[in-house]
């Protein structure tokens, strides 16, 4: 499964997801243990070791409690230790449980299945080959034919590995299928841009790392002049060409380090990590005048209303941000539109900026 499944393995033990994997090999450990003990009270009787198949129960179920509480502790290596040492155990408490090899090779599909879901494709091979060994020693050593012990070997380890295959490329399924839901959730479908919850997600991200550095953060927030009578005039059709050209033009006017979102009819918002005012300002020029002389071909050419805010002049949080570059976007507006208007703070008058008849100039 190459690159696809390096990549969901990594989701599978990053720090993220080390506590379900623990948690799931912690409970495994817990149910082993307790199999083990009810097994000494059932009949018949370990022909081997009674005491070696209880010591197993005891460690089992220790080693289980201990993995719920060191959960945030352990790695993929140590919880390859983990799953190894189950295999150990499931061969010990069989071999001197007295119990037919051939009859409890199912228990191995506890830790294949494991492997599988949680390891690394490599890592999950190497799990399923100590089992195979474990199994063959436990073959060895029981009363069966060596023909009949070769058969149930094969069929059982073939069994294993076709199991786990399945269970991984599953997992890697659903995995693919949570990813591209969740691009979905954040990708406005008509543009491909950010919707707001991408934007209020990535934005308070970058306030935080503003606050952190001391580096500013600006806002550029703008609307489609008369996009409802556009849409009324031409058609949806066309109002959506519009939008997607608006896209197009602000996605190839700013850097990669932006982030551009649309909020929504034909509302946009263009986030600007490190730009302080002169530079948001230059941005929103540039955003205008680039939107307006590209060629639409039938439909007019779009301009734009734009409201520009800088933190930390517009105020000490994300809100006050926003409210700063919308009031800013609203005055442009009020102006009669394809204008740029500055917000030093959120209820402050915008000031006027940058006019029409300076960009035509």
């Amino acid at each position: 499964m190459g690159d696809q499944w390096r990549n969901a393995a990594s989701v599978r033990t990053g720090a993220g997801a080390r506590y379900p994997s623990v948690r799931a090999a912690g409970a495994l450990m817990l149910a082993g243990g307790a199999l083990a003990l009810t097994t000494v009270l059932l009949p018949p009787g370990p022909a081997g070791s009674e005491l070696a198949v209880v010591v197993v129960g005891v460690v089992a179920l220790v080693l289980g409690a201990l993995l719920f509480g060191l959960y945030p502790r352990l790695s993929e290596p140590l919880l390859g230790l983990v799953a190894a040492l189950g295999t150990v155990m499931i061969t010990v408490s069989t071999q001197e449980g007295g119990a037919s090899a051939s009859a409890n090779e199912v228990l191995y599909v506890w830790v294949c299945l494991y492997s599988f879901y949680f390891f690394s494709l490599p890592h999950a091979l190497g799990q399923l080959a100590l089992i195979g060994i474990a199994f063959a020693l436990m073959l060895a050593d029981s009363p069966a034919a060596t023909d009949v012990a070769v058969t149930s070997w094969v069929v059982t380890i073939s069994t294993l590995a076709v199991a786990g295959l399945l269970i991984a490329r599953m997992r890697v399924s659903i995995e693919w299928l949570l990813e591209d839901l969740s691009e979905r959730a954040h990708r406005d479908s008509l543009t491909g841009l950010m919707n707001r919850r991408a934007l209020e997600e990535r934005a308070a991200v970058e306030l935080a790392r503003a606050r952190r550095e001391g580096t500013p953060l600006s806002m550029v927030l703008f609307d489609i002049d008369n996009f409802k009578t556009l849409n009324d005039s031409f058609g949806h059709a066309v109002g959506d060409d519009v939008l997607r050209h608006v896209a197009g033009t602000v996605v190839d006017a700013t850097r990669a380090v932006d982030a551009v979102a649309r909020l929504g009819g034909d509302e946009f918002v263009v986030l600007l990590p490190g730009a302080d005012r002169e530079e948001a300002m230059a941005v929103a020029a540039r955003l205008r005048g680039e939107t307006l002389r590209r060629d639409r071909g039938d439909s007019p050419p779009a301009t734009l209303s734009i409201g520009v805010a800088t933190w930390p002049a517009a105020g000490d949080s994300l809100e006050r941000l926003w409210r700063a570059a919308d009031l800013a976007a609203y005055e442009a507006k009020r102006a009669g539109g394809n204008e740029i208007r500055f917000s030093s703070r959120a209820g402050d008058p915008p000031a006027s900026s940058v006019t029409a008849g300076a960009l035509r100039s």
